[in-house]
C-alpha cells in the first residue's frame, strides 16, 4: 500500500480536527439552558425599566405565582376549607424559596386567592409550589394556578421542545426535497451538509459562551438551516449543470467555484447586512439573534466554498438528468411578455391594497399570546381573568414629596383613573417604601400590548391634568407594553438602513446602479404585501413578525442577485431579452428549487406549538413565494421596460 504524501496526512488531520470540534460543539448547543424567565426580550436601558427598578425599591417585587381556589359545582366555603387554606399558606411560607404567602379578600365570594412570592424561580420551585397547593385544597375547590413566572416557564418549556422536535422535522423534509430533487445520496446530503455544520458552530459557541435560550433565539436553526440549504441548492446546481455538460468532476467542482463566486459573495454580504440591521433595536433578544445569525451566514458562506468540493469530489458522481433550465427559459420569457399587461395591472391592485392595509397595522408583544390557549397556565389565566375581571397588576409610582402623596390629592386621582376602560380596579393596599415614596397597586383588563401602551399614556394624562406631573405608571406590565412599541419602531428604523445598505451593496456588486435599483423594487413589495395583508387582516404584529422585514429581506435578494449576475454578463453582448433569456437558461431551475426548499423549510417548522415560531414561519413562507414571484416575474418585466429601446426585432425574432 502506497504511503500518502505529507501534504494529504496534513489534510485528512486538519478534517479529522474540524469533525471533532464540530461534535463537540453540537453537543454543546444540545445542552443549552433555557432562560426560564425570558429576560432577554425586555429593555435595559430605558426609562421603563429604570422606573421598574425604582418600582423594586418601595416594593418586594418579586415574581408572583397566584393560586386560585374555586368552589366546585353548587358548594359553598366551610370553615373547614378556610383552615386548610390557612394551613397550605404556612405549609409555603416555611420553603425557604417562598418570601411571602397571604390569603387577601376576593372579590368573588366563591374564589378564594393566595399570591405567593418567590425569591428564586426554576422548574423545581415551580413545581413544588402548584404540587402543594393541589394536594392541601380543600377537596371541594378546584386549583387554578397561574402568574407570570408559571407563564414564562410554559414558554421556556415549549422553546426547550424546539430543537427536540422542528429541528429534526425540518432536516428530514429538507433531506427528502433534496433527494427529489437530485436522486442521489451523495447529492442530497451536500445540500444539508454546510448548513448543518454552521448550525452547529453557530448554535455551540453561543451555549458555550452560557447565553441561554429565548423565544427568539429558538429561530435561530431553522433560519440558518434554510439560509444554508439555499446556497448550497446554488453549488450544487452549478455543479450538475457543468457534469451534464460533459466536464469531469475536478473540472465540474473549479467551473462551480468559478461560476458562484461573485453572486454567492454578493448574497451572503446582502444578507448579513439584512440582519446586522436589527442591532439598533431595544430588545436584546431581537439583537443578539440578528448578530448570531449573520455570523452563522458567514460560516454557511465558508463551509459551502470549503467543504462541497471535497464532498463532491467523494460523492458527487454523476448525476441523474433532468429537466434543463434552458428547457423552460425561453417560453417562460415569451410568457412573461405576452401577459405583461394583466401582470403589472394585478401586481398595482394588490399594491394599493397592501399600501392601505399598512395604516392599520398594531403591535403586540403580550408574552401570553405565545402559549398555545390549552397550556393550563393559559387556560387557568383567562379562567380567573374572566371572573376577576383582570389578574395582571402595575404600579402607580408617586414619589414622596409629590402633591398626589397626599391622600386627600391620591384618592380623586384613583377615583379618575378607576373609570378609564383598562382598569379593572384595584391590585392591593398602597403600599409605602423607606423613602417615603408611595407604589399604587391597579389591576389591568385582559388587553394586547397596544391596547395598554394607549392606556398607560391615559393614566399619565390624567395624573398631569390633576397636576401630579412626577407620577408615572411602571411595573413588568407597563415595560413589556412600551417594549413592543419600541421594537416596532426600532425594526422601521433598522429596515430602513437595511434598505440603503442593501441598495448599495448590490449597486457595487453589480458595477450599476440601474440594476441595483431594480433589484430592489421586486423585493420590497414582499414586505409591503405582508404587513399590508397583516393590516388588512386585523392581525397585530409580534416580535417575530416584526422580525421578517430586516429578516428576509437579506435572503430573499439572493435569487435576484443570482439573476442579475448572469443578465448583466449576457447583456454585454445581446439584446435584453435574449440576455434574460440566458439567465434563467442559467439559474432558473436553482432559482426555482431553493425558493422551493426554504418554503418548505420554513412551512415545516411552522408545526412547532410556539407562536412566535409559527408566525415566523408562516409570514417567511409567504415572503419567499412572494419573492419569487418578484423576481422570476417582476423583474424581467422590469429590465426589459428599462432596455426596451435598445432591444431590436432581430432579439423579438430569436424569441
Amino acid at each position: 500500500m502506497p504511503v500518502p504524501p505529507k501534504s494529504s496526512l496534513w489534510s485528512r488531520l486538519c478534517w479529522v480536527l474540524f469533525a471533532a470540534a464540530s461534535i463537540f460543539l453540537l453537543l454543546q448547543s444540545l445542552g443549552q439552558r433555557v432562560d426560564p424567565g425570558n429576560r432577554a426580550l425586555k429593555s435595559i436601558d430605558t426609562v421603563d425599566a429604570t422606573n421598574r427598578r425604582r418600582l423594586q425599591e418601595v416594593v418586594n417585587d418579586h415574581p408572583v405565582v397566584l393560586l386560585a381556589f374555586a368552589m366546585r359545582g353548587e358548594m359553598s366555603w366551610l370553615p373547614a376549607d378556610r383552615e386548610r387554606l390557612a394551613d397550605l399558606c404556612q405549609r409555603l411560607l416555611a420553603m425557604p424559596e417562598v418570601a411571602s404567602c397571604s390569603l387577601p379578600p376576593s372579590p368573588d365570594p366563591e374564589l378564594g386567592l393566595m399570591p405567593v412570592a418567590l425569591r428564586r424561580v426554576d422548574e423545581a420551585v415551580l413545581e413544588r409550589v402548584v404540587a402543594t397547593a393541589r394536594e392541601m385544597a380543600p377537596p371541594s375547590c378546584q386549583v387554578l394556578a397561574t402568574g407570570m413566572p408559571l407563564l414564562e416557564h410554559g414558554i421556556a418549556t415549549l422553546v426547550a421542545g424546539e430543537r427536540s422536535t422542528v429541528v429534526p422535522l425540518l432536516l428530514a423534509v429538507l433531506f427528502g426535497a433534496a433527494w427529489l430533487g437530485y436522486r442521489r445520496l451523495g447529492l442530497a446530503i451536500a445540500v444539508l451538509l454546510p448548513a448543518v455544520t454552521a448550525i452547529a458552530w453557530t448554535s455551540g459557541i453561543v451555549a458555550w459562551c452560557g447565553n441561554q435560550l429565548d423565544p427568539v433565539a429558538a429561530l435561530l436553526d431553522p433560519v440558518l438551516l434554510t439560509i444554508g440549504v439555499a446556497a448550497s441548492v446554488h453549488f450544487v446546481e452549478a455543479f450538475c449543470r457543468a457534469r451534464a455538460a460533459g466536464h469531469d468532476e475536478a473540472a465540474a467542482r473549479q467551473r462551480a467555484v468559478a461560476d458562484l463566486r461573485t453572486p454567492a459573495l454578493l448574497a451572503t454580504a446582502t444578507t448579513m447586512l439584512g440582519l446586522w440591521s436589527l442591532g439598533s433595536s431595544a430588545t436584546p433578544a431581537v439583537v443578539d439573534f440578528g448578530v448570531r445569525a449573520a455570523f452563522g451566514v458567514a460560516l454557511t458562506h465558508l463551509f459551502t466554498f470549503a467543504m462541497l468540493p471535497a464532498w463532491l469530489h467523494r460523492w458527487g458522481g454523476r448525476p441523474t438528468p433532468g429537466l434543463a433550465a434552458a428547457d423552460f427559459a425561453t417560453p417562460w420569457v415569451r410568457l412573461l411578455f405576452q401577459r405583461r399587461l394583466p401582470i403589472l395591472l394585478t401586481t398595482t391592485v394588490i399594491s394599493v391594497l397592501a399600501g392601505l392595509g399598512l395604516s392599520q397595522l398594531r403591535t403586540d408583544n403580550d408574552p401570553l399570546s405565545m402559549l398555545p390557549a390549552a397550556v393550563p397556565p393559559r387556560s387557568e389565566h383567562d379562567q380567573l381573568a374572566a371572573r376577576l375581571g383582570g389578574v395582571e397588576p402595575f404600579h402607580l409610582l408617586v414619589p414622596a414629596r409629590s402633591t398626589a402623596a397626599d391622600p386627600s390629592r391620591l384618592l380623586p386621582l384613583l377615583a379618575e383613573l378607576r373609570r378609564l376602560p383598562g382598569v379593572a380596579g384595584m391590585a392591593g393596599p398602597v403600599q409605602r417604601g423607606a423613602e417615603g415614596d408611595l407604589a399604587v397597586p391597579l389591576l389591568l383588563a385582559p388587553a394586547g400590548s397596544s391596547e395598554r401602551v394607549a392606556l398607560f399614556a391615559d393614566v399619565q394624562r390624567v395624573a398631569l391634568a390633576l397636576g401630579h406631573d412626577d407620577v408615572v405608571a411602571c411595573g413588568e406590565a407597563v415595560q413589556m407594553a412600551r417594549d413592543s412599541d419600541r421594537l416596532m419602531q426600532g425594526l422601521l428604523g433598522s429596515l430602513g438602513w437595511s434598505l440603503l445598505a442593501l441598495t448599495l451593496a448590490m449597486s457595487l456588486g453589480l458595477r450599476s446602479w440601474r440594476l441595483g435599483l431594480a433589484a430592489m423594487l421586486p423585493n420590497l413589495l414582499p414586505a409591503l404585501w405582508i404587513y399590508g395583508g397583516l393590516g388588512l387582516l386585523q392581525r397585530p404584529v409580534s416580535v417575530a413578525t416584526a422580525m421578517i422585514a430586516c429578516t428576509m429581506l437579506g435572503l430573499i435578494v439572493d435569487n435576484t442577485l443570482h439573476l442579475l449576475h448572469h443578465y448583466r454578463i449576457h447583456r454585454a453582448a445581446s439584446p435584453s431579452r435574449v440576455a434574460l433569456r440566458h439567465a434563467f437558461a442559467h439559474c432558473g431551475r436553482a432559482m426555482t428549487l431553493s425558493s422551493v426548499v426554504l418554503m418548505l423549510g420554513f412551512a415545516t417548522a411552522a408545526t412547532s406549538r410556539l407562536a412566535t415560531t409559527v408566525e415566523f414561519a408562516v409570514l417567511a413562507t409567504l415572503t419567499i413565494a412572494s419573492a419569487w414571484i418578484g423576481t422570476a416575474v417582476l423583474l424581467p418585466l422590469l429590465l426589459s421596460a428599462r432596455c426596451r429601446r435598445s432591444t431590436t426585432s432581430r432579439a423579438d425574432h430569436a424569441m
